[in-house]
């Protein structure tokens, strides 16, 4: 049987080479970590990682936040984003979703 351990940095290589670090995300990988642990079962992390990113569509909307940036927008109330990739840039979700599905197979 694959440790939880190896299983999590495979996908994690995985993901770096495909461009989109899952590793640069600390509340995610604090969530990897538990799962790794033996503290949570994989659907607990795929629940606890829906539940972020849904927090943080919340968060983005309450800020009235778009990926785009309004040319009416004056600078000094632009957001900088952290260096972490984004929940919605493209690949993201199915990086996590490929370590979410190999922690599901590796728990049965």
């Amino acid at each position: 049987m694959t440790s939880r351990k190896s299983i999590a940095e495979r996908v994690i290589a995985r993901a770096s080479a495909r461009g989109t670090p899952i590793d640069e995300d600390p509340e995610f990988m604090a969530i990897v970590e538990l799962w790794v642990a033996g503290d949570i079962e994989a659907s607990e992390m795929r629940d606890r990682y829906n539940a972020l990113l849904e927090q943080r569509s919340r968060s983005k909307r309450s800020l009235g936040l778009s990926p785009e940036v309004s040319a009416e927008m004056p600078e000094a109330t632009v957001l900088q984003e952290s260096a972490r990739p984004q929940a919605d840039a493209p690949g993201w979700q199915d990086s996590i979703n490929d370590a979410l599905g190999a922690a599901m197979k590796d728990d049965r």
